[in-house]
């Protein structure tokens, strides 16, 4: 617990620092130059908006508590694998829950997350966003995984309990929005923006997806013909539409989006113990790593996105949010991966 209340602190005490350097001008070299750097990413966030359609909270500096619900749905089916025949595996994770600290100015923000009741274990998330272009980079861990693994040449399923495997997830999304003067992403993902009159725009993605599944349980390694690893890469590009809906000038704003996607690049491996029979008649066991390859070079994935917020006054705002990425992957050898990642969050921030 040590660690949450040191972040509290200091981000309690780098804001009052920061609200204190923009009430009085004469605080010093520091203050000065932190104001000027403000100024001008004020500038830049605005200089290619129409301000009939987009506009700057009045207070730039924030601080949000974001109360996450998460999880991870993956499903695994394959035909004539070797030791198994034909295998069904479903596996998925409780609703679990972590709280997420974020702090920012305008665009510009990171967060860290902890865990309630035994949530994720990390997570982390860096977002540099803008009307025209953005990046998001969110990694997190999570050993809450458990189910079934059904195989026609056994004679019962193989049960996945918490705890025995541990998925590790790393994604890099960044996008281009073509109608940024009107229509602003980071309104509705990051309230940085108000959204002053309703508008949608095509938007361009890029999608970098890093994960590796990995069996902490010795037994159930055993059990999968010494399966230690699951681990795959994949880039993809696509194009989306979003559209946000205000009824009261960006007092309450609703957003709405989802991009199908092509996966141009795919690297997958397996690695496993295996044992190797020597010339003696004895067998050495080595770990072994192979590539995986899939069946089709190009194919669909996708992702999807709602928040609605509210601006209570120019210091407080309140939303939530959902997001679900779908994740796919077709080998050569005839195994179907299907995996959803999926997010909900309720939110509430302050403006300094």
């Amino acid at each position: 617990m040590k660690p949450v209340k040191t972040l509290f602190l200091l981000l309690f005490v780098s804001c009052s620092l920061v609200a204190q350097g923009q009430e009085n001008k004469n605080n010093g070299w520091l203050s000065k130059t932190i104001k000027r750097i403000c100024q001008k990413v004020d500038e830049l966030s605005i200089a290619s908006v129409d301000t009939n359609y987009l506009s700057l909270p009045k207070h730039g500096w924030k601080v949000a508590v974001t109360t996450n619900f998460a999880g991870i749905d993956a499903d695994v089916e394959g035909h004539n694998i070797p030791t198994y025949d034909n295998i069904n595996v479903n596996m998925h994770s409780n609703m679990v829950g972590q709280t997420t600290v974020t702090m920012g100015y305008r665009s510009l923000s990171a967060g860290y997350s902890f865990n309630i009741a035994k949530g994720y274990s990390r997570d982390f998330n860096l977002s540099i966003l803008t009307s025209r272009v953005g990046l998001e980079v969110r990694s997190h861990t999570t050993d809450r995984l458990h189910g079934t693994l059904d195989a026609s040449a056994t004679p019962q399923s193989l049960p996945v309990s918490e705890g025995d495997t541990r998925m590790r997830a790393t994604l890099i999304n960044g996008y281009y929005v073509f109608n940024h003067r009107h229509y602003s992403l980071p309104a509705a993902m990051k309230q940085s923006k108000i959204q002053k009159r309703s508008s949608g725009s095509i938007t361009a993605y890029a999608l970098f997806l890093s994960a590796n599944l990995k069996g902490k349980n010795p037994q159930l390694s055993h059990m999968l013909n010494g399966l230690k690893q699951i681990e795959f890469y994949q880039a993809a590009i696509g194009l989306g539409y979003g559209y946000n809906y205000t009824p009261n000038r960006g007092r309450l704003l609703f957003h709405a989006s989802a991009a199908p996607l092509v996966v141009f690049f795919n690297k997958s491996f397996i690695t496993a113990n295996v044992a190797v029979p020597l010339a003696d008649g004895t067998r050495y066991e080595t770990e072994i790593s192979k590539e995986v390859s899939a069946e089709h070079k190009f194919f669909l994935t996708g992702v999807a996105r709602a928040t609605v917020f509210y601006n209570i006054n120019s210091h407080l705002f309140v939303g939530a949010a959902a997001l679900i990425n779908d994740i796919r992957l077709s080998t050569a050898s005839g195994v179907q991966i299907t995996t959803s990642d999926w997010v909900m969050n309720a939110t509430l921030g302050i403006r300094l």
